[in-house]
C-alpha cells in the first residue's frame, strides 16, 4: 500500500505542475522551449531564411551594395536587428567593410561540425543565427572559405509575442498532459495490490 500513496502523492504533484502550465506563469515562453518549439518560432525561422537567401541572390545576380540595402528595408519595415558576419566571425558593416563587432554565439558555430541555424528566447526577443553554406556558385567570390564549407553567417533578432505562444499550443499540449496524468491517477487510485496478492494466493 506504501507504494500506492507514493505513486498517488507523486501524480498529484505532476498533475498540479502540468495544469498550472496552462496559464501564463513566468518565464513565459522559455519554460518549454528546449524541449518543443512551438510552430510560432519555426514560422519566424522560416522568414529569417527567406530573407538570407534573398540577400545572397541580391549579392548574387546585382551588386552587393544593394544586398545591404535590401537589410537596410528590412530592418526598417519589420524592426528587426540584422547582422553579417564573415567566415571568421567579424561582423560585415558593408561590402568589403569589417567592423569590430564580435558575436560568440556566430563564433561557436563557426566553429561547430553541424553547420545548422541557432536560436534561442532572451527577454522577449528572439534571435537566430543562420549560416550561409558554401556552394559551388559562391566559390568565384569566396575561394578562401573551402576549408570551412561556411561563407558566413547572418544573425537576426526580433521582438516575439509570448501571447501567441501561450494562447494556442502551450494549451493544448498541458492539457494533454494534464488529461493523461489524471486518468493514470484514477487507475492508480483504483488499484489494489493487497487485493491482487490475496488473490494470487487465494489460487
Amino acid at each position: 500500500m506504501k507504494i500506492k500513496y507514493i505513486l498517488i502523492i507523486i501524480l498529484v504533484v505532476l498533475c498540479g505542475i502540468s495544469m498550472s502550465q496552462i496559464f501564463s506563469i513566468p518565464p513565459y515562453e522559455k519554460d518549454i522551449y528546449d524541449f518543443y518549439k512551438s510552430g510560432y518560432f519555426s514560422e519566424l525561422e522560416k522568414s529569417f531564411d527567406i530573407i538570407k537567401d534573398s540577400f545572397v541572390e541580391i549579392k548574387m545576380m546585382s551588386k552587393p551594395v544593394y544586398a545591404w540595402i535590401f537589410l537596410d528595408d528590412i530592418r526598417k519595415k519589420y524592426r528587426m536587428d540584422i547582422r553579417v558576419y564573415n567566415s571568421r566571425g567579424i561582423e560585415v558593416t558593408a561590402p568589403g567593410q569589417e567592423g569590430k563587432n564580435r558575436d560568440s554565439r556566430v563564433i561557436k558555430m563557426l566553429n561547430s561540425l553541424d553547420k545548422k541555424m541557432y536560436s534561442e528566447i532572451s527577454m522577449n526577443k528572439y534571435y537566430s543565427a543562420v549560416p550561409v553554406l558554401l556552394e559551388n556558385r559562391c566559390r568565384f567570390c569566396h575561394s578562401t572559405e573551402n576549408r570551412k564549407n561556411i561563407v558566413g553567417v547572418l544573425t537576426f533578432e526580433r521582438s516575439c509575442n509570448s501571447h501567441i505562444y501561450y494562447s494556442s499550443e502551450r494549451i493544448i499540449i498541458f492539457v494533454l498532459i494534464s488529461t493523461a496524468i489524471a486518468l493514470l491517477l484514477f487507475f492508480v487510485i483504483r488499484w489494489d495490490p493487497a487485493g491482487a496478492a490475496r488473490e494470487l494466493f487465494d489460487k
